[in-house]
C-alpha cells in the first residue's frame, strides 16, 4: 500500500508511518499541502499528516488542508516525542547545533542549560538536522534528531532524551478518501462555523453534546480564513458519525452552523 508523508526519511512522520504500517511503500513529500493533494487525486491509497503536539498544539497547515481538500480522516496514530543530541566530540566540545524550529522549543531548557554557547542552526526538518551532521565532518558540530534519524544516517548520540517533559507526544491524522467503518470505539472530527453571530452561540453548540451525553475530547478555534474575528470551531468527539445520536447532533449543529465532518475513525488512546 502507498502512503504519503512529509520527507524526507529520518522524521517523527517517517516514524508514524512505520507505527501504522512497516510493509507500506512510502512516498515522501517535502510539504503536508502536497501530501493531501496526492491522496487528494489517488496518487496513494492514504497520507499520515500531524495534527497536534501534547507540548506546541495543533498544526495549523493540517487543518488548513482538512478544510480545503475532499479527504476524509480514518484513522490516527499516537507517537511518543524524543529527542536525541547527535555528533561526534562531547557536550562541552559543540560550537553549533542543527535543530528543527519545533524540536528546539520542545528542547528548548536543556539547549539553555548545556548549549548556550553553541551556534543555534535552524533547518526545515530533523531529517535535514541529521544530513547535515552527516556531512559536516567538523568538530563540534551537533545535532537533535530523532531515534530513526539517528539510526537512518548512522549518528553517533552524546545525550539521550534531551525533551524538557517526558510526556511528549504527537497525534497523526491518516486520510484517505474513504470514510473509517466502525470499529465500537471510535472518534470524530468535525469543523463548525457560525453561520451569523448571535449571543450564546458557543453555548447552543455545547449544548447539542451535552444533551445527547457526547464526551467532547478536544475543542479549539482557528481563524476562518475570511475576516478578522471569524473562527472555525475544530472538535473531536466519542463516537462514530453513524450512531443516531450523533446523526440528531449533526442535525441540531447545522441550524445554526455549516458543517464538515472530517471523519470517523477509531480511537488509538
Amino acid at each position: 500500500m502507498k502512503i504519503a508523508a512529509l520527507g524526507p526519511e529520518g522524521t517523527f512522520s517517517h516514524a508514524a508511518v512505520l507505527a501504522y504500517d512497516k510493509q507500506a511503500k512510502i512516498v515522501f513529500y517535502s510539504t503536508l499541502y502536497e501530501v493531501f493533494e496526492a491522496v487528494d487525486k489517488g496518487e496513494v491509497v492514504v497520507g499520515i499528516v500531524p495534527i497536534e503536539n501534547s507540548l506546541s498544539g495543533t498544526i495549523g497547515l493540517t487543518t488548513d488542508a482538512l478544510m480545503k481538500f475532499d479527504v476524509s480522516v480514518n484513522g490516527e496514530v499516537v507517537l511518543p516525542i524524543n529527542h536525541h543530541l547527535a555528533g561526534t566530540g562531547k557536550m562541552g566540545d559543540i560550537t553549533s547545533v542543527y535543530v528543527q524550529p519545533q524540536t528546539h522549543d520542545q528542547c528548548a531548557s536543556f539547549i539553555r542549560e548545556h548549549l548556550y554557547d553553541a551556534q543555534i542552526l535552524m533547518t526545515q526538518s530533523n531529517a535535514d538536522s541529521a544530513q547535515n551532521l552527516q556531512s559536516n565532518e567538523a568538530e563540534g558540530v551537533a545535532a537533535i534528531v530523532p531515534s530513526l534519524a539517528i539510526d537512518h544516517y548512522g549518528l553517533k548520540i552524546i545525550q539521550k532524551n534531551i525533551q524538557d517533559y517526558d510526556h511528549n507526544m504527537t497525534r497523526f491524522f491518516v486520510i484517505g478518501k474513504k470514510s473509517g467503518e466502525k470499529s465500537g470505539k471510535d472518534k470524530t472530527s468535525i469543523a463548525v462555523t457560525p453561520i451569523e453571530d448571535a449571543p450564546g452561540l458557543l453555548h447552543s453548540l455545547l449544548s447539542v453534546f451535552a444533551d445527547r451525553s457526547i464526551n467532547l475530547t478536544k475543542m479549539e478555534s482557528r481563524p476562518a480564513k475570511s475576516k478578522l474575528g471569524d473562527y472555525v470551531f475544530f472538535i473531536d468527539f466519542q463516537g462514530h458519525r453513524d450512531d443516531e445520536n450523533i446523526i440528531d447532533a449533526f442535525v441540531s449543529i447545522e441550524k445554526k452552523f455549516s458543517l464538515k465532518v472530517l471523519g470517523s475513525y477509531p480511537e488509538a488512546y
